[in-house]
């Protein structure tokens, strides 16, 4: 059986990464590029596991969509992605110590924005390891009474989250640390959102103490399983879900914002509550946000061998909880 995510060391000590913002901020981006790259090749060379996990998803990507890598994969595009992961590092650094006044999006999306912002409601939003969602940050500034909270797993970001507290400790305000996504935070979620404050949730990485609550989609063709805690917690708050996803273009950020449900509300098979369909959903529009950037999907662990302990391929317990 692979191990959870969370079993896996971070890398990089707060020290480094002091360092490494300790070079942009007084040298620029092209000397933290410079030392990132030696870095990485560290990264490559001394961490198995995510060089490992970086090939195998690399060559699903080649297999089922070869034009959005140009050339079959190898160590090299390895180590690109590794390097992509580093500057994701120093962007998501950016966004929080000074969040972004403006961010790229098109017409459609733009307008759909500002249709949720300007009718006042809560709604969840869905988004993953695939760029930089931090740049949603942006949107708050743009319209100040709105308030995004973002749920993050700290047992696995303890070290950037120190860095962040220590360069801007009022970036935490909108952070509400999770370990487990149980019926009490279900219910403080959704005052949050009963009082129009916008939730934002990762749906491609299995929560620790979670880890049964998953459902099997095909995604870049295998079934691979994905938490089920993200439409749950749709289905108990009772408000509109969208799709969110942030990823460099042309060396911009660009946000996208997509309807996915009015409401959630599970199907029954056998008197029993699935959300197959919202997760095999999800599993198809994030296969098409990487066919666009593949190298900015960062989950560097064994994602397709990952299995729970008793993993529920379609279905889940009437008193499941988010």
């Amino acid at each position: 059986m692979s191990r959870h995510w969370a079993q896996i060391g971070e890398a990089g000590a707060v020290s480094g990464m002091k360092l490494m913002a300790w070079i942009y901020r007084h040298l620029g981006r092209w000397a933290f590029n410079l030392a990132l790259a030696p870095a990485m090749l560290y990264f490559l060379v001394r961490r198995p596991i995510p060089r490992r996990a970086s090939r195998d998803y690399l060559k699903r990507v080649w297999r089922v969509y070869p034009e959005s890598l140009g050339r079959e994969p190898t160590l090299w595009t390895t180590f690109l992605h590794f390097f992509a992961f580093g500057q994701s590092l120093l962007d998501k650094y950016i966004a929080w110590v000074d969040p972004p006044r403006d961010i790229k999006m098109d017409p459609d999306n733009q307008a759909m924005l500002f249709s949720v912002v300007d009718s006042g409601k809560g709604c969840l939003l869905i988004g993953s390891h695939f760029g930089n969602l931090e740049y949603s940050r942006g949107i708050a500034h743009r319209h100040p009474d709105l308030v995004i909270n973002i749920l993050i797993y700290d047992q696995h970001a303890e070290k950037f989250a120190e860095l962040l507290g220590g360069s801007a400790p009022e970036s935490r305000l909108n952070l509400i640390q999770v370990t487990d996504l149980d019926l009490d935070l279900a219910l403080k979620l959704k005052q949050r959102v009963d009082a129009g404050e916008w939730l934002l949730i990762a749906g491609d990485r299995v929560p620790v103490g979670e880890s049964d609550n998953v459902c099997a989609a095909e995604f870049l063709g295998s079934e691979a399983h994905f938490p089920i805690g993200p439409y749950v917690l749709g289905s108990l708050l009772r408000c509109p879900v969208y799709l969110m996803h942030c990823f460099p273009v042309d060396g911009e950020y660009q946000l996208s914002m997509e309807p996915f449900a009015s409401e959630i509300v599970p199907s029954r098979v056998n008197r029993r509550r699935t959300y197959a369909k919202e997760v095999q959903r999800y599993a198809r529009a994030l296969e098409g946000q990487l066919r666009k950037a593949p190298l900015q999907w960062f989950n560097f662990y064994d994602f397709w061998g990952m299995q729970a302990h008793t993993p529920q391929t379609d279905t889940t317990s009437t008193d499941a909880q988010a």
